[in-house]
């Protein structure tokens, strides 16, 4: 047999060989499937995560406006729009001036509005849901109190329901801000 038929059946040979057995196929599948098996918690964990960080941003806010109003003496406003997902901070534009006049506040660390949207970006998946408070939004008067739209003291607690199971709380009377993490 000459030397270049040999090669080239033994080429061919060789490229025949060069296909998956069912059982390479099934270990692939079966490694796939632990493989994602082992991801699931680490995604669970991931909104984990975002849910407690959209709730310690939100603590941060609505304690800023509490500590602002008491500083300033002049009443802070946060709303609340569920819908959305978002909340902005806001201040009346002076002393005794009232609720419609209130403006965004500028945050002090980034020099853009406080207005935060959640189930965006670093907080995608994240929602949120408003109890105890009318027309979903919070006042805080130049003693820290919680204030209704109305401008009357809170009498009842508020809560604001992340979605994961964190809370943000608003002690009535006091205007005191809370968080609570499962």
């Amino acid at each position: 047999m000459p030397f270049r038929l040999w090669r080239t059946r033994r080429a061919a040979a060789r490229t025949r060989n060069q296909a998956f057995t069912l059982v390479e196929l099934l270990v692939v599948v079966v490694l796939l499937g632990i493989l994602s098996i082992a991801a699931v918690p680490a995604i669970n964990a991931s909104q984990s995560m975002r849910s407690r960080g959209a709730t310690q941003q939100m603590l941060r806010d609505l304690t800023f406006a509490r500590q602002r109003a008491q500083a300033t003496g002049i009443t802070s406003w946060v709303r609340f729009d569920p819908v959305s997902s978002a909340y902005s901070v806001l201040s009346e534009s002076g002393a005794g001036a009232g609720r419609g006049s209130a403006l965004t506040i500028t945050d002090p660390a980034t020099a853009a509005p406080m207005a935060v949207r959640l189930n965006v970006a670093e907080f995608s998946g994240v929602t949120f849901q408003v109890s105890g408070l009318n027309g979903n939004e919070v006042g805080f008067d130049r003693y820290g109190r919680g204030l209704l739209i109305d401008t009357s003291v809170m009498t009842a607690n508020a809560t604001i329901t992340l979605s994961g199971g964190p809370s943000v709380n608003i002690t009535a009377r006091t205007g005191l801000v809370l968080a609570n993490f499962p």
